[in-house]
């Protein structure tokens, strides 16, 4: 499979961290300095520099920038230095003057773009040196950050007109013309700013918001000096750009730093037009109530996180991916950095069948490179930490990101609610033995059981909590019902009965405030009967059974509900009643028992619950 790359390689671009240099302690010169080595030339590598012609320009750029003075120290560098006959003078000036505008605009030092684009792309820390041997090859981690391969005769691709010229501190390299900048996929998606349709404004904007965006202390690159007030002084600061949204991102399998040059990253991005698009569309579904805290804030987030977190792979944990990005034919499903491990899809997802975030899937077979998948007729842009696949026809589905179906297991204790306090209802998590003939029909073997304390009078209940409900979504809710010989060989065929169940719900009003229970059932005064309504015929009609208590019954409740709210990632809650309502029953027909082995809140653009679901 061919692909194409357009190379995002200006000279001059944006900026991450960078090292400033201000007054060069006695310190700081003690902990870069090293022994002469043998044959080591006089001098500094600035003095060989100023004692060189052919690299007037590159010497007149590091000048102007202030680092002639890091230069004449004592701590190690190696340099690659451009020689005039491919960086002139006329090229000179042009990064001159860039340093000069961004410093009168008061763009931090870190930020300028001359000194982190251009003179540290060709600066290193310490020594490098390079070996006579055809195979020799190596990274080297410059001043930037930035990895780039240094050979026996080329460094990033360009060539060595001179090499291994050891000085009192370092090692200078002359070039046959500047490397090459390459941001990173951060970086990229921030030059972007076009304000058209194609551009990458909105999420630029987005991930580069001053609640989330912020340049922190990098302690581990940092040099510490003295202790003051109890406080690490610092001789070199190094301050590096972190991102609050990189935590939240990475919440499933991977940990994500899109700034980071020690990653490597495909990433999906939607142009204006369809970021604009997406946004409106997802907004609906994340309204959060007003009493829970900084809804204003979620509400706005939450859809602009969605789109992006099923676009982010990590290569390191997809092969798969690096094959087809190599020609190859992926040999297993690839996942986004929002999936979670198959251990956990049962904790989160309530099924650990259940593929969100994964494409190449039984339930989700798109390649994604193939019509309609997520990197299908994308523009690729090979980035100093991976690739941007740009889109304008986004090919990643709500349904195999956030728009999910929910499973609640009923023996799972975090999900319910019963008042064990009263003495008229008891409950009890069964787990079902390998010998029952229901023995892996019901999910995870396991079913709640809930019971009154005295079987002829009362009738228990049970309160499910719905957790990630969005709002907005039209949900087709089923109940799995669970019969008495599941777990007891005891049980004889007269005491298989149907239970009768009356069904509501709890939720909030957009203000916060919402009715204390609310039947969601079409059926009159909500009150279903697993005798007469049971899920049979796969098209969602409802009429047969399965033997009206005598096996696994799947209830639909009801189709098409919706919550005005979102308890997407809150702690508020919305949940789902069930109320054993046999109030007369002179015959002994019904079962006062409720066993429950899951509730599944279904949306409808998933279509009818399938027998195998």
């Amino acid at each position: 499979m061919k692909r194409f790359f357009k190379y995002n390689n200006k000279v001059i671009g944006l900026a991450v961290a960078a090292l400033t240099f201000a007054a060069c302690a006695d310190q700081w010169d003690d902990h870069y300095s090293d022994a002469a080595l043998p044959g080591t030339n006089s001098g500094t590598i600035w003095q060989a520099m100023e004692q060189n012609p052919e690299l007037s320009n590159f010497r007149r750029v590091a000048e102007a920038c202030g680092y002639d003075k890091a230069l004449k120290s004592s701590q190690m560098f190696s340099v690659f230095a451009p020689t005039n006959s491919h960086f002139t003078s006329e090229q000179a000036d042009s990064v001159i003057n860039v340093y000069k505008k961004e410093i009168a605009d008061g763009t931090r030092t870190a930020d300028n773009r001359a000194i982190r684009e251009f003179l540290q792309n060709h600066i290193a820390r310490y020594t490098y040196s390079v070996a006579d041997a055809a195979t020799y090859s190596d990274s080297v981690v410059m001043m930037n950050s930035k990895y780039i391969p240094l050979t026996t005769n080329e460094f990033g691709g360009i060539k060595l007109v001179s090499k291994n010229q050891l000085y009192e501190n370092g090692v200078l390299f002359t070039i046959d013309g500047p490397a090459a900048f390459y941001s990173n996929v951060f970086e990229y998606i921030d030059k972007q700013r076009t304000n058209t349709p194609d551009g990458l404004d909105s999420i630029a904007n987005f991930l580069y918001n001053k609640r989330y965006y912020r340049y922190e202390l990098d302690e581990e690159q940092s040099i510490p000096g003295d202790i003051v007030n109890g406080k690490t002084t610092y001789l070199d600061s190094v301050m590096v750009k972190n991102n609050e949204l990189f935590e939240i991102l990475g919440s499933g399998r991977d940990y994500v730093n899109l700034n980071s040059e020690d990653s490597t990253y495909i990433m999906a991005v939607p142009t204006n037009k369809e970021w604009d698009k997406l946004v409106k569309e997802y907004e609906q579904y994340f309204m959060y109530h007003e009493k829970v805290d900084k809804y204003d804030s979620l509400r706005w987030a939450m859809p602009r996180i969605q789109i992006l977190a099923g676009g982010i792979f990590s290569l390191s944990s997809n092969l798969a991916l690096r094959s087809q990005l190599n020609g190859g034919a992926a040999a297993d499903s690839i996942l986004s950095v929002a999936a979670c491990e198959y251990n956990m899809r049962k904790y989160y997802w309530g099924d650990d069948s259940l593929h969100y975030y994964q494409y190449g899937t039984r339930k989700n077979p798109q390649d994604p490179f193939a019509a309609g998948g997520a990197f299908y007729n994308a523009e690729q842009v090979k980035c100093s930490n991976g690739m941007i696949m740009k889109s304008d026809n986004w090919g990643i589905d709500k349904t195999n990101t956030f728009l999910r179906q929910i499973v609640i297991e009923a023996e799972n204790a975090r999900t319910i609610i019963v008042d064990d306090k009263q003495t008229l209802r008891r409950k009890n998590y069964v787990s079902v033995p390998s010998w029952s003939k229901y023995y892996n029909k019901i999910s995870g073997n396991g079913y709640l059981e809930v019971y009154p304390y005295d079987r002829s009078i009362s009738d228990p209940e049970v309160t499910f909590v719905l957790p990630s409900i969005l709002s907005n979504v039209k949900y087709d809710i089923y109940m799995v019902t669970v019969p008495a010989d599941a777990a007891d060989s005891t049980v004889t065929a007269s005491e298989l009965k149907p239970t009768r169940y009356y069904i509501s719900r709890l939720y909030k009003e957009l203000d916060g405030y919402g009715p204390e229970r609310d039947s969601i059932t079409n059926n009159r005064d909500g009150i279903f009967d697993n005798a007469k309504y049971l899920l049979a015929d796969l098209d969602g009609t409802l009429g047969k059974g399965y033997g009206c208590g005598t096996d696994v019954d799947t209830i639909c409740l009801a189709k098409g509900v919706t919550f005005p709210t979102c308890v997407w990632g809150t702690n508020s809650q919305t949940q789902l009643r069930v109320l054993n309502w046999v109030d007369y029953d002179p015959d002994n027909a019904y079962d006062r028992t409720i066993r429950i082995d899951c509730i599944i809140l279904r949306p409808q653009e998933f279509g009818p619950l399938k027998e195998d679901e």
